[in-house]
């Protein structure tokens, strides 16, 4: 058997999560280029190794590591043995509108870098729809076990 990219659905049960994978990795795109800026203003340019460097390791960036997570975690569920089932697939919706979607509080960065660049407004709108659809496609959640 062929082996798959990471991140390509096996059945349609996928497609909405894969939509809004999409719409994520645009979204952390739009956010990691922001951020950069502010960072690279306030401490001059650098290269981008050191960009790297400080995005892996600087607190400045710590808050957008889960959004570099999640997208890890459903490429390598779509990349391994096990398939991802409906369920898995509405889980891993949860998880990235808990994420991108948190209750407004008046310390969200996400919410002053949105008000701050238009792109990222722009692809948290666009990702947002994306959600409102997958959760409409799954239908609610299952019911905790036990």
């Amino acid at each position: 058997m062929p082996a798959r990219r990471p991140g390509t659905p096996r059945d349609p049960d996928h497609l909405p999560l894969m939509e809004v994978r999409r719409s994520l990795l645009r979204l952390h795109k739009a956010l990691i280029d922001s951020e950069r800026a502010e960072f690279e203003r306030v401490r001059g340019s650098m290269s981008n190794g050191q960009f790297l460097q400080a995005l892996l390791t600087d607190p400045f960036f710590a808050w957008l590591r889960p959004y570099s997570g999640l997208l890890a975690d459903i490429d390598e569920a779509f990349a391994g043995e096990e398939p991802v089932t409906r369920d898995g697939a509405r889980a891993f919706v949860d998880r990235i509108r808990a994420l991108a979607l948190p209750a407004e509080a008046g310390d969200d960065r996400l919410a002053r870098v949105r008000q701050r660049d238009p792109g990222v407004l722009f692809a948290h709108t666009e990702l947002t729809r994306g959600i409102t659809a997958a959760l409409d496609a799954y239908g609610p959640a299952a019911p905790p076990a036990g």
